[in-house]
């Protein structure tokens, strides 16, 4: 049984969402921004500045709403959608790798340490999403990224488990299942 996955919301007909963004990070952001913004304003409005200052304190709140309404926009776009023979990886808000399909080779569920190799680092542990690539495609062997929405080195593509929605084991198995069914969609259209 495949794993309830919404299909195809935020992306044309043509695709299909393997794997959401997570929002709510961004969300803490916006709200701290906004806690702060209300805190500098009310600030002002209490001494009195002079219009100018208030003005220059308003317009800097205004910019750091808009800043976090943009991390907020770039947080919920998918991380992996497949259209046609291609498996868009999001890993930064500006950037998407067009993978060909055909160079994915597995995808597990993973984890990897919070803090490793720093002191006092607690034994806490994030859910990722590893994508290994064939060996053979040399020139995917590492694409850059935000760190905290993932890593691509050595051929594996590892997404974090905070900014995306809620990893599982079964949702690793279903995007898996997909995977698999994809790829064999693709070489029956080749065979033919």
């Amino acid at each position: 049984m495949t794993p309830p996955m919404a299909a195809k919301a935020d992306v044309t007909d043509d695709s299909e969402i393997w794997l959401r963004g997570n929002v709510r990070p961004a969300i803490g952001l916006g709200v701290a921004v906004v806690a702060v913004g209300s805190l500098v304003m009310a600030a002002a409005a209490a001494l009195g500045p002079p219009a100018g200052v208030a003005w220059a304190v308003a317009a800097i709140c205004l910019a750091g709403v808009l800043v976090a309404g943009a991390v907020a926009w770039a947080a919920r776009r998918p991380r992996l959608v497949h259209r046609g023979g291609v498996l868009e990886v999001r890993l930064s808000p500006l950037a998407v790798q067009r993978v060909p399909l055909e160079i994915v080779e597995c995808v597990f569920p993973g984890s990897h340490l919070l803090g490793a190799g720093e002191p006092n680092a607690a034994d806490r542990r994030v859910t990722t999403l590893v994508l290994r690539l064939a060996e053979r495609a040399v020139e995917w062997r590492s694409r850059p990224t935000v760190p905290a929405w993932g890593t691509w080195h050595d051929g594996s593509v590892v997404v974090d488990g905070r900014w995306c929605e809620p990893l599982s084991p079964e949702l690793a198995r279903g995007i898996s299942a997909r995977l698999l069914e994809a790829k064999r969609r693709l070489a029956d259209e080749v065979g033919r």
